[in-house]
């Protein structure tokens, strides 16, 4: 009953739009205070110049033309159908729509074999309102208002990653009728690009700790920002802080020899790492 009340929600803004020319991104809650914070993609380098997708009962015909700034795919008719920076990370490639220079709506697509999520914009407008009124996404909350007509939110890749795998799962995919063809406009170089090895998210995440055994100090190398807690055999935290630089020291000069587990986590995403320590 809910579902069906929504849907009809939806269908009464689609048809208010319409008649009044208002887009999504004018009635939406919700808008966020920064694009989303990766570089743009090309997406004519990685899908080709044109998408075929089996949307509804109809066949979408998208055109796509790049540059190193931003993207704009066009109808078979020559409409905007967006405009402006696309970016990647993880398996979703997010839309940033610009209402002004403060204010920026974000949707989200992924492709899995020949299905494509997402292509509805302004579905996941209202999804993005529905999920921050449930409390999902409070860690980025700026300010609402007292009607919960205007909702501002800080953009944080992670958190926002979360947000858009919740809305995807509760989405009905499209299909795209020519994968093959865009499978073989991803050349080798785009595909090298598309993993951005440079971008400290997608490195492996990496921690050294020596010496071992350890006197006095534990240094302790890795490449993202981390949290860390010592254990010893026992299981008894005896030491945590943080981990902000490349190289860190980490004073054991006051703890009693024996085996150690050190905990490190990246802050970013939560990914850990332990290992064993022999304090000297």
């Amino acid at each position: 009953m809910k579902l069906i009340k929504y849907l009809i929600l939806i269908l009464i803004v689609v048809i208010s739009c319409k008649k009044a020319e208002v887009s999504p991104e004018e009635l939406t809650k919700s808008t966020f205070d920064s694009p989303f914070p990766k570089n743009n993609k090309q997406l004519d380098r990685i899908f080709g110049e044109t998408l075929l997708v089996k949307y509804y009962n109809d066949t979408l015909v998208l055109n796509i033309k790049s540059n190193k700034y931003t993207n704009l795919i066009t109808n078979k008719i020559g409409d905007t159908v967006f405009y402006g920076k696309v970016c990647k990370y993880r398996d979703y490639y997010y839309f940033n729509h610009k209402k002004n220079d403060t204010s920026y709506c974000i949707s989200a697509f992924k492709i899995k074999g020949n299905l494509i999520y997402g292509l509805d914009f302004g579905t996941q407008f209202f999804a993005v309102d529905e999920n921050i009124l449930k409390g999902i996404y409070k860690k980025e909350l700026v300010s609402i208002n007292s009607d919960t007509t205007v909702i501002r939110l800080k953009t944080n890749k992670v958190e926002l990653k979360k947000l858009f795998t919740i809305i995807m799962n509760n989405t009905v995919p499209d299909t795209l009728l020519n994968p093959k063809f865009t499978l073989n406009n991803i050349s080798k170089n785009e595909l090298v690009t598309e993993k951005d090895e440079d971008d400290p998210d997608n490195v492996e995440y990496s921690v050294k700790a020596y010496p071992i055994p350890a006197v006095d100090f534990i240094n302790v190398e890795t490449n993202k920002k981390s949290s860390f807690q010592l254990i010893n055999s026992s299981n008894k935290l005896i030491l945590e802080g943080q981990l902000n630089d490349v190289k860190n020291k980490i004073d054991i000069s006051n703890q009693q020899s024996g085996l150690y587990f050190l905990i490190v986590k990246n802050i970013d995403n939560s990914q850990t790492k332990t290992l064993k320590i022999l304090i000297k």
